[in-house]
């Protein structure tokens, strides 16, 4: 299977207890899966700055999509799923959430990898279709010098 990779780059920070604005994996195509196999996180700011960021999947329909640039790891294959932001920005429900991590941002920053069958999954659908897509916000933290990422395998 080839593998995929996006990242939101230098992305404007302000926290929100909903809000999924630095990246959303998302399958359109019913009948695909898409793993999400790694996130990464990472602050380049000169202060002391406390963010907590978490990875959750989506509970509305976002509108208006501007895509990341998507490395393949397999040259000449083109992904099935799209990594984008959102205009009017992909929520989730406050409190809950696939993984959640305290960090701060100067110069701090992190890597989960997914264990084997451990990943998690989006499966194809329209847009708002339940379990369709899952996105990366921060909590608590205002910065404009951070970095989001994600790795996934279709």
């Amino acid at each position: 299977m080839a593998q995929f990779g996006a990242t939101s780059v230098a992305s404007s920070v302000a926290a929100s207890a909903t809000n999924l604005p630095y990246w959303v994996l998302t399958q359109l195509t019913a009948g695909n899966i898409a793993s999400i196999k790694m996130v990464n996180w990472g602050g380049g700011d000169t202060s002391l700055i406390a963010f907590s960021t978490r990875w959750c999947r989506v509970t509305n329909t976002p509108a208006t999509p501007t895509a990341l640039n998507i490395t393949s790891s397999s040259p000449g294959i083109t992904p099935n799923s799209s990594c984008n932001t959102y205009g009017t920005v992909a929520t989730a429900t406050a409190g809950f959430g696939l993984l959640q991590q305290n960090w701060n941002s100067q110069g701090g920053g992190g890597v989960v990898v997914l264990p084997i069958g451990g990943e998690w999954r989006i499966s194809g659908g329209s847009l708002g279709t339940i379990y369709n897509q899952i996105g990366c916000g921060c909590t608590q933290g205002t910065s404009s010098n951070l970095s989001f990422g994600t790795q996934w395998e279709e």
